[in-house]
């Protein structure tokens, strides 16, 4: 909330010159470095909501909220008389504000991760590492996003009626994550692992536990919904030409 609330405070400090001196009997073009400077705030408010790093957020809020009072600045300057030493500052702002831009774009280049939130903090609990199927559902906009920027896999696995989903849970790594999506079927996020990556672990998992189907599917251009529907397909279909 802070941080899309910061390019409007950026645009206030600039335009506090307006208080502090004698007002100029010309508008222009100062109303039109004003409407730069709102359109510039707006702009950096909505980046704060972009699902995006939190860095890059940061950084790119930060640049443009600059960016945006210099504009201020200028509107002052135009609409008050104000002292030639704030055009100065106003330059030092807006060279922070380019460095600010390009710390971001060198965070996203660096193609950042944006983080999960823990279950904990939508209020799911877990039974020995293993989540509902309402928390997939709650977690699969945060999915969608890291998927984007890292690799992340689906792994269905249909196992007897009477499998613990707890004993999964050893052979991944911490940030992989467990879902029961019914007796017996199982999904298995992992994250930064590929479809190679993704065979291995199904290969330690078919050695200590009977697994009766399985699908394999990266998360990537598609929502969880989508690639669940698509690998319960498979499924059925696996089931259908066996009998």
């Amino acid at each position: 909330m802070w941080l899309s609330l910061l390019p409007w405070g950026f645009v206030l400090l600039g335009l506090l010159p307006l208080w502090w001196f004698p007002r100029q009997a010309s508008l222009y073009p100062g109303l039109v470095f004003l409407l730069a400077a709102l359109v510039l705030a707006a702009a950096a408010s909505l980046y704060a909501r972009a699902p995006l790093g939190p860095l890059v957020r940061f950084f790119w809020v930060l640049g443009l909220g600059l960016m945006g009072s210099v504009m201020a600045v200028m509107a002052s300057r135009d609409l008050a008389q104000v002292p030639d030493d704030l055009a100065v500052m106003a330059s030092v702002a807006s060279l922070m504000g380019a460095c600010g831009f390009l710390m971001g774009l060198l965070f996203l280049l660096r193609r950042e991760t944006p983080g999960l939130p823990l279950p904990t903090q939508l209020g799911f609990r877990s039974e020995g590492g293993v989540l509902p199927q309402s928390a997939l559902q709650a977690l699969a906009p945060s999915l969608e996003t890291l998927s984007a920027v890292r690799p992340v896999t689906l792994l269905l696995l249909h196992t007897h009626t009477d499998q613990v989903g707890a004993e999964l849970v050893q052979y991944l790594r911490q940030p992989d994550m467990v879902f029961q999506l019914g007796p017996g079927q199982f999904l298995i996020v992992l994250q930064g692992s590929n479809l190679e990556g993704a065979q291995a672990v199904f290969r330690r998992i078919r050695q200590n536990l009977a697994i009766r189907a399985y699908g394999v599917l990266p998360l990537q251009g598609t929502s969880v919904q989508q690639a669940l529907t698509q690998l319960e397909g498979e499924l059925q279909h696996y089931y259908l030409t066996q009998h």
